[in-house]
């Protein structure tokens, strides 16, 4: 478009507008200028002065209710519900502002406007699981139970590292596990190894293999620090059988090289095949500082792959079990231990030989 000015007047005029508008703007550019410096100095007084030189800035006033609700040494919760209703009034969709007021209200003791501002979070982030979380942290402290665990059933599905606190936080409200099983946890696999180890580190052994047969009808692809916890809690509870039972269940799932298995055999992989140690059914090896190597060797085998190799400097002579397994065995049945043992340049009195001690549940 183009204006074209036929006399003076209308030339000066053109000026003093351009003048207007920029003088305009500059008075804007400076108080949003001014508001961002003192937005840098995080108090209170600061975050007033921000919210006065750019009324219309809606993180402004919510970053200011933050700082008035947990202000430590002069708290202002009222305040502090003042500024997230302003930061709301400016931005109906800002999600954490409705999840603050929602907070500051409850803390006031008006549930039922908590309730809705909680409820305005969820319409304004549908798919948010932190507002499902909190939202559902508030039910429970309510008391609506059924409303509360849909809330943790979503939070779950949102973002499946909250399963163990929801677990946690369920039974405490409701120790019906049956109901946590069916409206809070989700089939999901991460989310049931999750609840599985809650479950086990309080000790609720029984409810962790109820989830433990719903984790395996997933067919899932596991590694054995995900199972281990709790087969070596069952066997800490005596509870053998089972701690065997979930041991080779859990195996089962994962991608292992073909184990030399005799028929019978009380010892799980006794040919050192599948490369796990230290867990409950498997090798245990102590490299020690006295001079002993202890590594796996493919050159030397009498079955399988690989055999296990133990290297002296020939300067010490431990006496402790440098490798060792744990097995389940029946009282009053009677087993043949058998072992390949090859020796070489080994100075001793008693050489390299096999231990066995029992433990009776």
């Amino acid at each position: 478009m183009i204006l074209r000015l036929s006399d003076s007047i209308s030339r000066a005029l053109g000026v003093i507008a351009a003048v207007f508008l920029a003088a305009a703007i500059c008075y804007f550019a400076v108080r949003m200028a001014l508001g961002s410096i003192a937005t840098q100095r995080e108090n209170t007084a600061s975050m007033s002065a921000a919210t006065r030189w750019e009324p219309r800035n809606s993180e402004y006033w919510y970053r200011l209710g933050h700082f008035q609700e947990f202000n430590l040494e002069d708290p202002d919760p009222a305040g502090a519900t003042a500024s997230f209703q302003k930061a709301v009034q400016l931005n109906p969709q800002y999600t954490d502002a409705w999840l603050d007021l929602a907070t500051s209200l409850e803390l006031e003791g008006d549930t039922q406007r908590a309730q809705d501002a909680y409820l305005r979070a969820e319409r304004s982030y549908p798919n948010s699981a932190e507002v499902a979380w909190r939202y559902a942290n508030f039910l429970l402290r309510t008391g609506d139970l059924s409303d509360a665990f849909s809330e943790l059933h979503r939070a779950i599905q949102g973002d499946p590292h909250r399963a163990a606190a929801a677990f946690t936080r369920a039974y405490r409200a409701d120790p019906n596990l049956d109901e946590i099983l069916e409206k809070v946890i989700p089939p999901i696999p991460s989310v049931y190894v999750d609840v599985i180890s809650e479950a086990t580190a309080s000790q609720r052994l029984a409810f962790a293999q109820i989830v433990w047969q719903r984790l395996l009808a997933l067919k899932p692809r596991l590694h054995v620090g995900e199972f281990d916890p709790l087969v070596y809690a069952l066997a800490s509870d005596k509870e053998y059988v089972q701690a065997r039972r979930v041991w080779d269940q859990g195996t089962s799932t994962m991608n292992l090289p073909p184990l030399f298995q005799p028929q019978g055999s009380v010892v799980w992989d006794p040919s050192f095949e599948s490369g796990i140690e230290g867990s409950t059914f498997a090798w245990h090896y102590k490299p020690l500082d006295q001079g002993v190597r202890v590594s796996l060797d493919s050159s030397e085998k009498l079955s399988g792959t690989q055999s296990l190799r133990l290297s002296f400097d020939g300067k010490h002579n431990p006496g402790l079990d440098l490798a060792c397994t744990s097995a389940i065995v029946t009282p009053g049945t009677s087993y043949h231990l058998t072992a390949w043992i090859k020796e070489r340049d080994v100075t001793t009195e008693q050489g390299v030989h096999l231990r066995i001690g029992a433990s009776v549940g």
